[in-house]
């Protein structure tokens, strides 16, 4: 086509079009899925392609005005997933539509449409649906400020059902209804607590996982028989320890106890077997018993988004990249928005050779969401992938301690950074390893970072007999020996084979 011919009113992909709407990409394509935001596809080419016509914007961007509507505000309210249905007491289930005949965008906004208009027949169900533990997480993130509304304006005939149970089925692609289950605290206050819980774990900050840990232990102090609560509380437990919040020592058996308990009460639950999944594997270091726990989280709801992330990234730490990718871009595509799993899925990505591809990833998702940790730290661990970038690996680094507020590491970054900037790579790590032994006092005391400082500096003897006790305390952290790019020089001693075989995970594929 000559240039003179060529269109001026495309915006092609996802950034530009969040540019003109002024908004980021995460929050452009919820809209699209959300709003019916007037995003097309080029035929072909795959679901990332995208291009959006101006004055189709402008028309869409003008109704919600008249409309009154706020176009952020609305994507946040409930969405009725086609793969699920639901009914309150006394009323039957809407059959679902099944995905597979969901392809096309004109099917997905009259399927959308539909389930819209469905919504007045039932008072107060909205709410209550919404504390299935079995939906995906998205879906309850991006309704969460919607429901606290909900609770202050509802009518009396909402508020006189604030409570009904909540029936869930799933049906099969030929519409055949598979299973039957009921969630939803009875209890005042309980679904409400509930939800808060999810909305500030998802956040993944330390300050929303100390409030999601007090909303579902007030969630479980008024209804003590609610599972979802603590399956949720379990999966905070977890967390807590990530974001530098509590110990490992501490957190992982509060954990197990509280899915343990989840599961006592309800064995159907997904989420509090992929909990205990995820203990078994970097706790108890029980390969046989996560393995197990994992297929029965996806076996009682093969769409939870949970399973899927946490089995992926069992599967990258037993150095399993393709089958790891496989369940996290099931994970992406039923949750696009989740930072933490496209973060794991930027790690699994950049070890299995697709460093560049990862590295944008992370940084594109750092710019829509800058106070997230989870891209800095992984960034910060493939910085050490050949060719090791470790300016990049200290700010990262840095970074990452300063969101988590772990004065630890900043003590760490800021020694190595100062050392680097002095004297290069070697002496980033010789103060990496001192600033660690300050800090860790005692030979009884080793740590991992000290063991990566040690292999760093080809004092190979002296990494082994940091990893060997470790091992020995059951320290978690070894179970990162097989994706460590720091580690890969040990790898050629037959000590490695023996150290990974010592702590559970499979042999090396050499």
């Amino acid at each position: 086509m000559p240039v003179s011919q060529v269109r001026k009113d495309i915006l092609n992909g996802w950034k530009e079009i969040g540019r003109y709407v002024g908004r980021d990409t995460r929050t452009v394509e919820r809209w699209e899925k959300l709003r019916g935001l007037p995003v097309r596809r080029v035929p072909g080419a795959g679901r990332a392609t995208v291009y959006a016509l101006i004055t189709e914007l402008d028309e869409w961007l003008e109704t919600s005005k008249h409309k009154g509507a706020d176009p952020e505000a609305n994507s946040r309210a409930v969405d009725f997933s086609p793969a699920m249905t639901f009914s309150a007491s006394g009323v039957e289930p809407v059959p679902a539509i099944p995905l597979t005949k969901l392809q096309s965008p004109p099917e997905i906004a009259g399927a959308t449409a539909e389930m819209r208009e469905l919504r007045p027949a039932f008072p107060g169900m909205a709410h209550t649906w919404l504390t299935s533990g079995r939906r995906p997480l998205i879906a309850r993130i991006t309704i969460a400020v919607a429901v606290g509304l909900l609770c202050v304006l509802a009518s009396p005939v909402i508020r006189s059902h604030a409570n009904p149970t909540i029936h869930l089925s799933r049906y099969s692609d030929s519409g055949e209804r598979m299973s039957a289950v009921s969630y939803g605290s009875r209890v005042s206050g309980v679904n409400e607590l509930y939800l808060q819980g999810i909305y500030a774990y998802e956040q993944r900050s330390p300050e929303s996982l100390q409030r999601a840990l007090d909303d579902f232990s007030n969630a479980i102090a008024k209804d003590p028989d609610y599972a979802p609560a603590y399956a949720a509380l379990s999966i905070t437990y977890s967390l807590l320890r990530e974001y530098s919040v509590m110990p490992d020592a501490e957190a992982y058996p509060k954990a197990r106890a509280a899915a343990e308990h989840a599961v006592a009460l309800d064995p159907r639950l997904s989420d509090a077997h992929a909990s205990l999944g995820f203990i078994d594997f970097f706790w108890s270091w029980d390969i046989v018993s996560a393995e197990r726990e994992f297929r029965t989280a996806l076996t009682l709801d093969p769409s939870s988004v949970l399973a899927h992330h946490w089995y992926g990234s069992m599967l990258t730490h037993e150095g399993k990249y393709d089958e790891a990718i496989e369940q996290l871009d099931i994970a992406e595509r039923l949750e696009p928005t989740s930072a933490a799993i496209l973060s794991t899925r930027a790690l699994a990505l950049g070890l299995s050779g697709h460093r560049g591809q990862a590295v944008d990833m992370l940084q594109n998702l750092i710019s829509e969401t800058p106070g997230v940790s989870s891209p800095h730290a992984i960034l910060s661990t493939l910085s050490r992938v050949e060719p090791e970038d470790p300016a990049r690996f200290v700010d990262e680094m840095r970074r990452a301690a300063e969101l988590r507020h772990s004065d630890e590491m900043l003590q760490v970054a800021s020694a190595a950074e100062s050392a680097y900037q002095s004297s290069g790579e070697s002496a980033m790590w010789r103060a990496i390893l001192a600033t660690e032994e300050q800090l860790h006092p005692g030979a009884s005391n080793r740590t991992f970072l000290m063991a990566e400082a040690e292999a760093a500096l080809g004092r190979y003897d002296a990494a082994f007999a940091d990893l060997g006790q470790l091992a020995q305390r059951r320290d978690p952290t070894v179970m990162g020996i097989i994706l460590d790019p720091t580690l890969s020089p040990l790898r050629r001693d037959r000590r490695f084979g023996q150290l990974v075989a010592s702590v559970g995970l499979p042999p090396l594929p050499y």
